[in-house]
């Protein structure tokens, strides 16, 4: 594995586990959150996305969550080294209305410089779907919440990955 290389554990954890799991049952996450089993769960899927990976691509650091507001969980990821590992995932699940995953990706902006890209999914009838923003950030758990926190409960167009 090159050092610009995106890793495995870390792509895997924050583009397909949490995301299938925050999509599917985001409950989960927020029970997990109010009784205090949040970290726990966080480990548990963290381990699940190394899994079957070489032990040498297997990652001691492990991601950390908290609950903002009454209906959101926020995950801060170990930093991010390459595109398009996430340095946040914010997990929205307010009754009545379409589940939000948000993330902040490593990403380069225009000019080439390394920053930020404000991303989400959304559940389609084709399975997950991604959409990137198109805005850059700086990689900062208060302006990602700003910003996420923004963001429609779907996107009129959606990006199949």
């Amino acid at each position: 594995m090159n050092a610009t290389d995106a890793r495995r554990q870390h792509y895997a954890f924050a583009h397909a586990v949490l995301r299938d799991l925050a999509l599917t049952a985001p409950e989960r996450l927020l029970a997990a959150a109010l009784d205090g089993s949040l970290d726990a769960e966080l480990r548990a899927l963290w381990r699940q996305a190394g899994a079957g990976l070489p032990a040498g691509e297997q990652s001691d650091d492990r991601p950390v969550g908290r609950l903002v507001r009454h209906d959101s969980v926020l995950v801060t990821l170990p930093p991010a080294v390459a595109p398009p590992e996430a340095h946040f995932v914010l997990v929205t699940a307010p009754l009545g209305a379409p589940v939000r995953y948000a993330t902040l990706e490593a990403s380069p902006d225009p000019a080439g410089r390394p920053a930020a890209m404000l991303c989400m999914w959304a559940m389609t009838a084709e399975g997950p779907a991604h959409a990137s923003t198109l805005q850059f950030l700086p990689p900062r758990e208060d302006r990602f919440l700003d910003a996420a926190m923004e963001l429609p409960s779907v996107p009129p167009t959606f990006a199949l990955s």
